[in-house]
């Protein structure tokens, strides 16, 4: 037969198939040209395989020389004394673990006499119960890149003037400390992070620095960072978060500059400095942490541009002689704002504050707090404590002579307040308002006829928190639903006429040099006291009714004055009708005084009150006082007992002056 021929279309499948074998054949011998167990991409003087010496090919390699490490697993204590790379396949391929568990596994002394450079790309160092991954030391430089350095004591330890750089890698799950620095090491942490470890995450002592670039501190059971002595770190665009302890640390002369960072949800503070410690907080945000940056000691802090919001106490603490210097910074939803204590100071300018739940700024300090241009705005109160009003800008601009409310032009009575001039008046028809009032300047808030009642937020904030600037008259209202109804600090002043103040925790509280005139007032069924005037303040309470006080009616501390007449102190508590302590001086005239369940007037010191740690160095005067039924005595000292005759007398307890 004759054969037919064939079709190109048959023919090509053939063809194909044999194009397709010598590609195969092709890129098989390619493959092996290249050794697999090289890393990709380097010129490797030596290759090691698993079952091979690593330390044999350090001790034989040449300064620079690369060393490439292929997958699998070595258990080896290295000692690198040469400029080498040792490089691997990857985190998780290539895992290098200590040999014994009191050796590093990594060990770069770096004190041969000239520095060297090490560098450790692609690798791992891991053992469960090893002790220090990697320690560096002399003047060595070590650079890890794309490494992982987990489950050890201690992850790296670098001394003396040793430098660390770490590139895209991470230290976790370390067992005390994930990375120490000593001396006057440094470190940079480039794209890298240090997380899951038991205890402390860095820390830094001696004169050793650390930079931390885009990296991150989290998920560590102790500090994130702790710096001691005169270290210092700069955190540039970082995150420091969730650590079982303060984010940063900071004591001794240590400083740190943390910029367009975020250190967030540690369980105590975001950030606290000791000692004379120096904070630069920049850019930067301190979110849901304990208190967000807590100073004491003799630090210095500034904040600019931050953001310091959610923590769930103080915004920013400042204690002893602290110094905060705030400016165009949101500090925001904490429990309050900024809180002053001891004799620490703060400059708070061109700043917002708002949502606190307490106060936005109190300070209990006898330091200054200075500054302008703040807006406070959603409080529980605005201000509080010893400051200046000025440091607040008023909700509406002050343009009003006199406002009757309600107005609807104010969405608040605090908005009301702030749009009266100095000398205006607030006329309030008959009603119950909510209070919680800041005031800063000369105001009169009176009732327009009928029952008006001024109650706070909530039990725990004061009716009406009166500062530096103040000068309030309240007349015909009623106070009440406050943990004070009127708390008077700084220089604040204030006059009540025929006001009732009633169902706070304290009725009036005074402090610093506040002053305070009450006439024809009624203060009543206060919870804990009715009156307490401390500090160097002056209250002088005449025709009124001071009754059904748990603690005390009226008591005077500190070296404050108090001058009650014409007034009836009756039912209050164990400590008595009018007490006094410390150096505090008090005028007494024409009073009844009946019916309290401790003493009617008394010193408080150990002869009336067996066992107190306070004493009397004070002066008391007076005379015509009517006393009657006091539980206790109606007296103490039983030198007070001029106090019930027409012609008085007086005690003086005071030291006498040095000449």
């Amino acid at each position: 037969m004759e054969e037919r021929p064939r079709s190109p279309a048959r023919s090509r499948p053939r063809l194909w198939r044999i194009v397709a074998v010598l590609l195969v054949i092709g890129l098989a011998a390619g493959l092996l040209s290249i050794r697999p167990w090289d890393a990709p991409g380097y010129d490797c003087a030596v290759t090691v395989r698993p079952g091979e010496s690593i330390q044999q090919a350090i001790d034989a390699a040449g300064d620079g020389d690369v060393i490439c490490l292929a997958r699998g697993e070595w258990t080896e204590s290295l000692v690198i004394d040469k400029s080498v790379t040792l490089v691997g396949w990857g985190s998780g391929r290539t895992v290098l673990s200590p040999s014994q568990l009191h050796l590093p596994g990594v060990d770069v002394p770096g004190r041969t006499g000239e520095p060297i450079a090490v560098r450790l790309e692609r690798l791992s160092l891991s053992r469960d119960a090893g002790h220090t991954g990697m320690m560096i030391g002399g003047t060595a430089s070590v650079e890890l890149n794309r490494c992982r350095v987990s489950g050890m004591l201690y992850g790296i330890q670098a001394a003396d003037s040793a430098r660390l750089t770490l590139r895209k890698s991470s230290v976790s799950d370390s067992r005390q400390i994930g990375i120490v620095l000593l001396d006057s090491a440094a470190a940079i942490f480039d794209v890298s992070r240090v997380s899951g470890g038991r205890g402390l995450a860095i820390r830094i002592s001696g004169s050793a620095s650390a930079d931390l670039v885009d990296s991150e501190v989290s998920g560590n059971g102790g500090h994130g960072l702790s710096l001691r002595d005169e270290a210092s770190v700069i955190l540039t665009e970082s995150k420091v978060s969730g650590n079982g302890e303060k984010g940063l640390l900071l004591v001794g002369q240590s400083e740190a500059r943390v910029l367009r960072t975020e250190i967030s949800g540690n369980s105590d503070q975001g950030i606290r400095a000791e000692d004379q410690a120096k904070v630069e907080l920049a850019g930067s945000s301190v979110l849901s942490n304990w208190h967000g940056v807590d100073l004491t000691g003799l630090t210095l802090a500034s904040i600019s541009d931050a953001s310091i919001s959610g923590n769930r106490w103080d915004g920013v603490r400042v204690e002893n002689s602290a110094h905060a210097a705030i400016s165009g910074s949101v500090i925001a939803s904490n429990w309050r704002g900024l809180n002053l204590r001891g004799v620490a100071t703060a400059d708070l300018s061109d700043s917002l504050v708002e949502n606190s739940r307490q106060y936005g700024l109190f300070s209990a300090s006898a330091g200054a707090a200075t500054g302008e241009g703040n807006s406070f705005r959603d409080n529980g109160i605005d201000l509080g404590g010893n400051i200046s009003g000025a440091l607040r800008l008023p909700l509406r601009e002050p343009v009003e002579t006199i406002i009757n409310w309600p107005d609807e032009r104010y969405e608040s009575l605090q908005e009301a307040v702030d749009a009266l001039l100095p000398g205006g008046r607030l006329v309030l028809e008959e009603g119950s308002y909510t209070a919680g009032l800041t005031i800063a300047t000369g105001v009169s808030l009176e009732s327009g006829g009928g029952e008006v009642v001024l109650m706070g937020k909530t039990d725990a904030l004061p009716v009406f928190s009166l500062v530096d600037g103040a000068d309030l008259r309240l007349v015909g209202v009623t106070v009440s639903g406050g943990s004070t109804g009127l708390s008077l600090a700084a220089g604040a002043r204030t006059t009540l006429v025929g006001c009732t103040v009633t169902g706070n925790t304290q009725g009036i509280y005074l402090s610093h040099s506040s002053l305070i005139d009450v006439s024809e007032c009624s203060i009543v069924g206060n919870a804990r006291s009715g009156v307490f005037v401390t500090g160097s303040a002056w209250a002088a309470i005449a025709a009124s009714y001071v009754s059904n006080h748990m603690d005390f009616g009226i008591a005077a501390a500190n070296s404050a004055q108090l001058t009650v007449s014409d007034t009836v102190v009756t039912r209050c508590g164990w400590d008595g009708g009018i007490l006094l302590w410390d150096s505090s001086q008090a005028v007494l005239e024409r009073n009844t005084i009946v019916n309290n369940r401790g003493y009617g007037v008394a010193t408080y010191w150990h002869t009336c009150f067996p066992g107190t740690v306070w004493s009397f160095r004070g002066y008391i005067s007076g005379s015509d006082i009517v006393f009657e039924s006091n539980w206790r005595g109606d007296f103490c000292p039983p030198e007070l007992g001029f106090l019930s005759t027409p012609g008085g007398g007086e005690l003086d307890f005071r030291p006498p002056p040095v000449p």
